[in-house]
């Protein structure tokens, strides 16, 4: 598919009146198919402005399974050093992950207005967001198994970095499928908003 041609499909969806209710497993699904090549992946998605609201509220749920990731480091963490486990600090935690979470954002439409894309901002916000959910919700299912003594926690470990790192590629993939831009580009965008995000969590 040629990330410069936006379909009818996709253009209609984003008309007000066509706005519809937002099923999450066919958005979770629509993942699978926009970064992959599954054919006309914009039916899977709401693209209204309807449609980006429940995916910012989507994006903002990722702090629940998230919690287990950070919950489980810091569990590991007081294991192999023998001491008292401390939970972390809730509202660090919130603010932290949730300016990493929402720096997409709020980068994205710096990138559009820039690059005078703002015509694919919309649903380039929502499959991504639906995209770091998926991740987020995979991510602390692994993490979830390992406090229940399940899953050892070099596997879950192994599986957090899998997703993180998955991260840039669909964010490549996401810059160039449906926001347009070029290969290059895209890549130098992704590798922007992971280098951002990292300055948040560091």
């Amino acid at each position: 598919m040629d990330p410069r041609a936006f379909s009818a499909p996709c253009l209609n969806r984003l008309n007000p009146q066509n706005n519809k209710k937002v099923n999450p497993i066919k958005s979770c699904l629509g993942v699978f198919a926009v970064i992959g090549r599954w054919p006309n992946w914009e039916r899977y998605f709401d693209l209204s402005r309807n449609g980006l609201k429940v995916s910012l509220i989507i994006l903002a749920l990722c702090l629940g399974p998230l919690w287990l990731v950070a919950w489980s480091i810091q569990f590991e963490r007081a294991s192999l050093l023998s001491i008292d486990f401390v939970p972390p600090n809730f509202l660090s935690y919130v603010l932290t992950v949730g300016l990493l979470l929402f720096s997409f954002p709020a980068l994205a439409y710096l990138a559009a207005m820039i690059f005078d894309k703002m015509d694919r901002l919309r649903p380039w916000i929502i499959t991504r967001n639906w995209s770091v959910f998926c991740l987020s919700f995979i991510t602390g299912a692994a993490y979830g198994l390992f406090l229940l003594n399940s899953l050892p926690f070099v596997i879950a470990n192994g599986i957090g970095f899998a997703a993180y790192m998955g991260v840039l590629a669909i964010d490549i993939r996401l810059a160039h499928k449906v926001a347009g831009f070029n290969l290059g580009a895209a890549i130098l965008i992704a590798c922007a908003i992971i280098g951002v995000g990292l300055t948040f969590v560091m």
